[in-house]
This record gives structure tokens, sequence and C-alpha cells, in this order.
């Protein structure tokens, strides 16, 4: 057990505090003689983080890497990293980096990695939040069998989310098993109260880093997560899929483009399936299209477009922005969503989905994109692009897609 400093020293640290005075507060961290001082000075910054997180400058930004690098107390060290988790979790890769740097110059005897191993047996989540990101840098056996059990182990849903990350990033096959069962997270799984924000990134770690291992094993355990009774684990699982890229996975997705699922899993599905066109290999992709088209034709209604009609509006890659608006143009679709998305592609900066858009709006019937193309015309300058597209849209629709 550590210390507490006396309740006139916490009346100061807390005055400190409500006086936004969080420098003076840094200095107890980084300056103080008494470990208690330290601690209870870093334990009521943690308490105004949302506070202290609007001020923060580069300056205290390291000032506080620094205490964790140099403070003798493993219990001064959680406080701290607590504070920095809550402002960016990437500061944690930043002070890995610098053990990294220097491996000798480490708070305790032990050197870099080895340190992180004590690290990992200690009772401060915080510190096994430090030992889980160091493992995914060290990479040696060692390492990789630490962060396999605490995938296994771990009661504490950020640093098993960590670790789930590092896990993926790793793209070991074994770790496909361990991961896999953290796809099923509730709240009564772990010892620690758990909200539904903590379960819903643990879930999504999961499916993330199962696509990254990117294994037949690690595809069928997002088969599996794709085809349960949990909304958002299906959401999660559909969204992820499509980036192995394969045929395989076309029919998956496209069953849930229908209108009996939900208004959110209907979305995921569709960015799912371009995602699935923008991963597959060239030599896949022809096929790959072909099969979405036919897949879709059965099975999927015609308003099913607005989701598609929102990715090129919304997408900030370009990729999935052309697909999107080329898949629209073989769904013939004449929704008032399709024909304003894409008229509006017309008018972007990106020219070849200027072209994609103006192919698609080419087939839609006259009598739907007729007035709409008469009011985008009167807002663009002539001579322009989308003017020009526009234009040979009018004179063509119906008949032949625009000449590019």
């Amino acid at each position: 057990m550590v210390d507490e400093p006396s309740p006139v020293m916490f009346d100061h640290l807390y005055s400190l505090s409500d006086r936004g005075a969080y420098d003076d507060i840094i200095s107890h961290i980084r300056d103080h003689d008494d470990e208690a001082v330290r601690y209870g000075a870093a334990g009521v910054l943690s308490e105004s983080v949302d506070e202290f997180s609007e001020e923060l400058t580069p300056q205290t930004r390291k000032a506080l890497v620094t205490a964790v690098l140099n403070d003798p107390s493993d219990a001064v060290r959680a406080n701290v990293v607590r504070t920095l988790l809550h402002i960016d979790e990437s500061i944690v890769d930043n002070i890995i980096t610098r053990l990294e740097m220097e491996p000798e110059s480490t708070p305790t005897e032990s050197p870099y990695p080895v340190v992180l191993t004590e690290w990992h047996g200690k009772r401060w989540a915080e510190l096994r939040f430090l030992a889980v990101a160091g493992f995914e840098h060290v990479g040696t056996h060692s390492a990789i069998e630490k962060l396999r059990s605490t995938i296994q182990e771990e009661v504490d849903l950020r640093v098993l989310r960590r670790a789930i990350e590092a896990g993926g990033e790793v793209g070991d096959e074994t770790f496909v098993e361990p991961i896999k069962q953290h796809l099923r997270v509730e709240e009564d799984t772990y010892q620690q109260s758990a909200n539904d924000t903590q379960i819903s990134r643990t879930k999504q770690a999961a499916t993330e880093a199962l696509v990254k291992i990117g294994t037949d094993a690690a595809y069928e355990a997002l088969v599996t997560a794709s085809r349960g009774t949990d909304d958002e684990l299906k959401r999660c699982a559909i969204s992820e899929i499509g980036k192995f890229g394969a045929r395989k996975t076309v029919d998956l997705i496209v069953d849930e483009l229908t209108e009996d699922t939900s208004d959110e899993l209907r979305q995921e599905a569709a960015e799912g399936l371009i995602t699935t066109f923008t991963e597959a290999d060239f030599d896949d992709g022809h096929a790959v299209r072909e099969a979405a088209l036919e897949q879709i034709g059965q099975d999927v209604p015609t308003d099913v477009s607005d989701e598609f009609a929102s990715i090129v509006a919304d997408s900030p890659r370009s990729s999935e922005q052309r697909n999107a608006a080329w898949l629209l143009g073989q769904l013939e679709s004449d929704t008032d969503e399709t024909v304003e998305c894409l008229l509006a592609a017309l008018d972007g900066d990106d020219a070849y989905l200027s072209i994609i858009a103006a192919a698609a709006l080419a087939k839609l019937d006259a009598s739907v994109v007729g007035d709409s193309l008469e009011s985008f015309l009167e807002s663009v300058d002539e001579g322009s692009q989308a003017h020009t597209l526009a234009s040979s849209i009018q004179s063509n629709v119906h008949d032949s897609p625009p000449e590019a």
C-alpha cells in the first residue's frame, strides 16, 4: 500500500485543481521528495483530467511522460498513466519508443524490455497496459506468449482491448482462438463494471484483429459471428469481413442488405460490400463485382441503394466513393438520395468520380433526373467539367453514357 498525503496537503492539491493551477500540481508530481505527495498529486490530476486535457500543452505532456519514465514509484506511475490514457492512448506508444531508444534508462533496475515483464505482473491496470503495448513492439517469443496470456486472463477491458489489438498486429495464427472468445463479451464476464462503450470497443478490436491475422480460421470466426443473434457483433463482423476481399464474402454480406435487417446493420453491409470491392485482388475484382450484382439482383430491394448513396456522399476514401457510384449505376436506382449524391459528385474534386457518377446518372429515367439536372445546370459555372457532364447527361440520358 502507498501512503496518501496528509489531509492538509490533499486540501492544497484540490485547491490547486479547483483553480486550474495544473502546472503547480505537475510540479508536485515531478519534483516532490515525498512519494505520498507525488501519488496524491497524480491522483488529483487524474480526477480532473477532463478539464486538464483542454489546457494540455506540449510542455505539460512532456513533463508527465518524463514522470512515467523517471519516477521510482509504480503507484505514482500508474496514476500518471491513467491521466495520459484518458487524454490520448497513443502517448503510451511514445513512452515505449523512448524506452526503446534508451533501454538502460528505466525507472527500475531492470532494463527495457525486462521492465515490461515487471509491469505485466503489477496490480495496476495502467502498468499492465504499458506492458502489453511494449510486448507488441518487442515481438519475441516470450513477449508473444505474455500477450496471449493477457488475452486469455485479463479482466480489465482497456488492457484486454490493447492486448487484442497487439495480437492482431503480431498476426500470429495462435492468437485466433483466444481472440475469438472475446467476440461475445458480456457485462458479467469481467471483475469490474463494464459499460457499453468498453464492450463495443472490445468487440470491434477483436474483429479488426482477426482481419489483420487474415487466416482461414480468422475468417471462419468472423463468419460465425456474422450469423449470430447479437446485432452489435453482426455489425462489427460485417463491417470488417469485407476486408478479406474474397468472393466468398459477397453472399454473406448481401444477405444483410434486406428490408428485414436494421438500418445500422444494412449500412454496415453496404460498407462491407464496397470494402470487398476495394480489397479484392485485381484479377479477382471483376468476378467479385459480378457475383455481387447477381446476388443483389435476386434478393435486394432497390431502396437499399440509399445506403450506397451515403457512401458516395460521406466516405473519406475516393476508392470507396467510386465503387459505390459505379454500383448505383448498375442498380439503376432512382431514389432522391441517389440522384442527389450523384449530382453532387459531378461537382466534386475527384474528376474520375465525376465521370463514374455521370455514367450512373445517364442510366436513369429522364423523368426522374430531368428537373434535378435543370437545377444543377443552373447552379454550376458554364464551361466547368460539372456543367459539361450534366449537359451530356441531359442530351443522352437513358440512351448512352456521356463521353468522358
